[in-house]
């Protein structure tokens, strides 16, 4: 077989999450590829000053990445230099623009078999779904939800700022369509399709036909024993120590987690004796002022982003890792996302606490490895973080599940579907 061709934003030295799950898939398969990469934008990445062990079966294309419209026409401009020396192309997302030039190349050359695999949805992302507002608050509809007098009801300044409402969103609403636009042609023209959970493939084939939903295969995130420390460091401290690692904001946020150990510690002044919580990376202002109004940091420390080989360190030195998902009911009844994070979690084989939709991606992915999952209640938080700050509880790890996100098994499905590809 020729070499792959692999179209990634994010490859390391730029490490970020979408970046590093190309990386651990590669250096574990068993096929020889160029990954056609940027090393010299790192926005919306961990940075680039880290370097991971180099894959011998990988060739790195460092093409011009100051903006992603240059990079797209670098990768369009290099495929059609060396075109034939490639069968296969597989495209990585985040960002859109890695499928973008999947769709120039298949053009090219319609006879290449075209990989695309999807992080996350390209459109009707919950996320974005959920931070857009589709009632006007100066509808006549939103009398049933505020209280609205007939004085402002027949008000021609409500009208008129309802029309301006109206004419604001179509900006919002025509990007919107030109993602489903992109997504149903990306689903449409390439050969196979991967998602990272079934309930992200669920949620993005849901209106497309047979045709393309047989085409899909579901590969979960996967963590690399290689890049762990085997050792573990003593700790001074006999408190038991939870970490969280990653980015929180307004809509992944910690505040009900926050809210459970405000319980406890006014139940056990002791607290801060029994428990310590450590956050590493970005978390949102309100959540650290939450912190200190509730006077927290007694047991709650914010900790400054770490590179990813210290993180994975850290996890391993952990009594427990605390997994956050965010909150998207009323947008989803099922979690669609599986954050690679988890994987490396589940890979420093350690107790998992999992604050997560009930029926998802990550409350799979944790039930697993026989971790905690609790809801978005209070005092179920609270009760279980008693558990394990007083009474010890802990959980065993469940080999068997953890074994399916290794990335040399993960790896290994990858080159099953890649030799039927070839055939």
């Amino acid at each position: 077989m020729k070499r792959i061709l692999v179209i990634s934003w994010y490859f390391p030295p730029i490490n970020s999450s979408e970046g590093l799950v190309t990386y651990k898939l590669l250096k574990n398969s068993k096929y020889q590829y160029d990954v056609c990469m940027q090393d010299s934008n790192d926005s919306w990445s961990y940075g680039k000053n880290e370097q991971l062990p180099e894959c011998g079966n990988v060739k790195k294309i460092c093409l011009q990445g100051e903006s992603l419209d240059t990079w797209k026409s670098a990768a369009v401009e290099y495929f059609r230099k060396h075109q034939n020396e490639y069968d296969i192309v597989m495209t990585r997302s985040m960002p859109p623009e890695s499928h973008e030039i999947g769709l120039e190349i298949k053009k090219m050359k319609p006879g290449i078999t075209w990989i695309a695999s999807f992080g996350d949805p390209i459109a009707n992302n919950p996320f974005v779904l959920k931070g857009m507002q589709t009632m006007s608050p100066y509808s006549l509809q939103m009398r049933y939800v505020r209280k609205m007098g007939i004085r402002e009801m027949i008000s021609p300044v409500r009208e008129m700022k309802n029309l301006l409402w109206k004419r604001r969103q179509k900006a919002p609403l025509q990007a919107l369509e030109k993602e489903r636009t992109l997504e149903h042609n990306i689903l449409s023209n390439c050969d196979k399709i991967i998602f990272n959970n079934p309930y992200q493939k669920k949620y993005m084939l849901s209106s497309c036909g047979k045709e393309i939903a047989k085409k899909a295969v579901v590969l979960p995130h996967s963590f690399d024993a290689e890049l762990y420390d085997a050792s573990i460091a003593p700790r001074s401290s006999d408190k038991i120590q939870m970490v969280y690692i990653g980015h929180l904001d307004a809509t992944r946020t910690p505040r009900l987690f926050l809210k459970g150990i405000a319980a406890l510690k006014k139940e056990h002044p002791d607290l801060a004796e029994h428990l310590e919580v450590l956050f590493y990376g970005h978390m949102a202002a309100n959540d650290k002022v939450y912190l200190i109004d509730h006077e927290l940091l007694d047991v709650v420390k914010i900790k400054k982003p770490v590179d990813y080989k210290t993180s994975l360190s850290i996890m391993r030195n952990s009594d427990w890792l605390l997994h956050v998902d965010a909150n998207l009911h009323g947008i989803l009844d099922e979690n669609i996302f599986f954050a690679a994070k988890l994987a490396d979690y589940i890979g420093a084989n350690r107790p998992i606490f999992g604050m997560t939709m009930f029926e998802g991606a990550g409350a799979d992915a944790v039930r697993a490895v026989n971790g905690v999952t609790v809801s978005y209640s209070v005092d179920e938080i609270k009760n279980y973080l008693y558990l394990i700050a007083y009474e010890n509880y802990t959980v065993e790890i469940d080999q068997d599940g953890m074994n399916q996100f290794n990335a040399t098994e993960v790896a290994e499905k990858f080159d099953a579907m890649v030799e039927k590809l070839d055939r």
